[in-house]
């Protein structure tokens, strides 16, 4: 049975940016009112709860916000359509033209899907097209009046006569203390429909207040509000309007946080020096603890298992009876570890449980041969076994970007890897940026936030230095190459990828507030501001004997805000080292308690007691990537 937690050592995070930062204890998360998160949507703006107009006038509006001007496009949309592109889309736009074809003959297939994607920016159909040469063409024009619009995700159910240009009703959705999937579950099942039929682009933090876009088929406000009233905690919805396609994950741009670090111990003038650093310079971009898993087997573990083709030791690994696992959990897979009885096990399992990843691979076993791990891994779902191998490359970027920042610092070297914005098709499948290697005579054009370090993968560009003789080092002591991540199963296809060194938060902003207790909630929710109708409740109490710092910042949905809230407190963001800093703190309030106690009178050392017995000290740190992912909270009795 396994028994040590993963730390951040063991997936490589071992450096900080700012040598000078000493550090600072606070408690994160003692309560979800202290997490805030609001989704920021690919045209750049944080979502609203609050909408004045009706839906339909909003969805007019929407329908006709077309950008007008080629600078105005995002990053990733300026990598597969070119100035000229852009112009002959407004002439389809404004009539003066009756299509556009853009060749795609060398783009891969998700390449291409996005440029169906971006013609929805522009309010356009596309189909793909053969042209007499034998080359794919996308063909973009406006919807003929009489043309069924594509349905993202075939569903047919709901609300009747809407158009079809309002099949899905999209709106924005506040929660508190809930998980996203299970909310939507229970609204689902409240509108008597099934969870599948809603989509969002990204889950968010259980513990906290989050606002995002949900999109559901053929479903009315009214529907919505009715069932949201039903709930027992807190959720609103607002902001409607109305599309002709769902939300598929990824569809933001980021996420904005408001974040309050409780209790800390440190004054208001090192603080603005730290966050004034974390502003200004950023932090290291590494893969949080979530990519990892917060049990003793980190997720790594079991990619490097599958990488090296060996489903046996993947299924074992994923398997093992745990320390910090359910006791009924625990019971069933310790039982298949003595008696590789994969159905007895999957048995005694109750009901509530048969639905995580240990049981479905258990149901995978027994309903296959003992030896067939194959199709016995295809009962765990396809985006689960796909983060196994990302884990993996997770912990090779981290271990080669710890390695650069502890021997090069910030500095630029000669064959790191750019953005190559000259070339617009794709020349890998399954990566959306184009890198080059910097000359010698480009060192002083470029800084450290230019600059990728690749996660391994068979149709990466290694750069010209010494990282890549460090990754292939770390790859061959595995008896892995570059190769090795190729794969005919596509949950196992890892082509690799790019992933900037550094990163800086946007939007960044923070405040020292007094108050009284660890309880106060000193952060305006979004239902709070968008139910405003007066003054706003004051934050705080100057009087108070306690001080908190409130940091809040923009991050884009590839980044960790564990990682930033790291850099500013310099802290380690495992639950072993988050378990022991509590512990250590516990046991100096004991001590100080027992102190006083020996000078007091019974009763005050009763007093004492009971506040030890009581003072659970809490802490966490999680963000979602964004998805958005969890490290399980930690409780230690004080």
């Amino acid at each position: 049975m396994m028994t040590s937690l993963v730390t951040e050592n063991d997936v490589g995070i071992c450096r900080y940016l700012n040598s000078d930062n000493k550090g600072f204890k606070g408690r994160i998360k003692e309560r979800y009112s202290d997490f805030n998160v609001t989704e920021i949507g690919l045209d750049g703006h944080q979502v609203s709860l609050v909408s004045q107009n009706d839906p339909k006038e909003e969805t007019e509006k929407e329908q006709n916000k077309v950008p007008d001007v080629y600078e105005d496009l995002s990053e990733e949309v300026k990598k597969l359509i070119s100035v000229q592109d852009f112009q002959n889309i407004l002439k389809v736009v404004k009539g003066e033209s009756d299509k556009h074809d853009i060749n795609v003959e060398k783009m891969s297939k998700a390449d291409r899907k996005a440029i169906h994607d971006i013609c929805k920016i522009f309010n356009l159909e596309s189909n793909t097209q053969t042209s007499s040469s034998g080359e794919k063409m996308i063909e973009m024009k406006k919807p003929s009046a009489d043309k069924k619009v594509q349905n993202r995700g075939g569903i047919n159910h709901g609300e009747r006569g809407r158009s079809k240009a309002e099949k899905f009703l999209h709106f924005s959705l506040y929660k508190e203390n809930m998980g996203t999937s299970e909310l939507i579950s229970q609204l689902a099942h409240s509108l008597r429909t099934k969870d599948k039929y809603f989509s969002f682009a990204g889950t968010k933090d259980r513990r906290g207040r989050t606002l995002q876009r949900v999109a559901v088929s053929l479903i009315k406000p009214e529907s919505i509000e009715k069932a949201v009233a039903r709930f027992k905690t807190e959720v609103a919805v607002g902001n409607y309007t109305y599309h002709p396609q769902g939300l598929r994950l990824g569809d933001l741009s980021g996420n904005h946080f408001e974040i309050a670090i409780k209790d800390v111990d440190t004054e208001g003038t090192r603080i603005d020096q730290i966050m004034n650093y974390f502003k200004e310079n950023g932090f290291i971009n590494y893969f949080g603890m979530q990519r990892f898993g917060t049990s003793e087997v980190p997720t790594h573990q079991i990619g490097l298992k599958i990488l090296k083709r060996d489903l046996n030791g993947a299924v074992d690994l994923i398997l093992l009876p745990r320390e910090h696992q359910s006791a009924e959990l625990k019971i069933a897979l310790t039982s298949y570890a003595e008696t590789k009885d994969a159905e007895s096990a999957f048995k005694s399992l109750p009901y509530k449980m048969k639905n995580r990843i240990e049981a479905k691979l258990l149901n995978g076993i027994k309903s296959h041969h003992e030896n067939d791990k194959v199709n016995a891994m295809k009962f765990i779902p396809s985006g689960v076994k796909q983060m196994y191998g990302h884990a993996y490359q997770s912990y090779i970027w981290n271990s080669l970007v710890s390695k650069r920042i502890e021997k090069y610092g910030t500095q630029v070297l000669e064959g790191d890897l750019v953005e190559d914005k000259s070339d617009k098709t794709y020349k890998s499948p399954g990566i959306r940026i184009n890198v080059r290697k910097l000359k010698a005579s480009e060192l002083s054009d470029f800084t450290i936030y230019d600059i990728f370090l690749p996660l391994p993968g068979y149709a990466i560009t290694l750069p010209d230095n010494e990282m890549k003789d460090f990754m292939m080092e770390m790859l061959k002591a595995e008896d892995l190459t570059l190769e090795s991540f190729r794969s005919s199963i596509r949950d196992y296809d890892l082509p690799g990828g790019y992933r900037k060194i550094l990163i800086k938060a946007q939007d960044v902003s923070w405040e020292v507030v007094k108050h009284k207790s660890l309880t106060d909630d000193i952060i305006h929710s979004k239902l709070e501001l968008s139910k405003q109708t007066g003054p706003l409740r004051e934050i705080g109490d100057a009087e108070g004997g306690m001080t908190s710092l409130i940091v809040r910042m923009s991050l884009v949905s590839s980044c960790y805000a564990t990682m930033a809230l790291r850099e500013i407190m310099r802290v380690h963001t495992d639950v072993s080292s988050m378990k022991a800093d509590v512990e250590e703190e516990s046991e100096k309030e004991d001590q100080t308690a027992n102190g006083e106690a020996t000078n007091q009178d019974e009763k005050d050392a009763n007093q004492n007691g009971e506040m030890s017995q009581n003072g659970d000290s809490k802490r966490k740190l999680e963000e979602k990537e964004g998805g958005d992912e969890e490290v399980k909270k930690q409780k230690v009795d004080a």
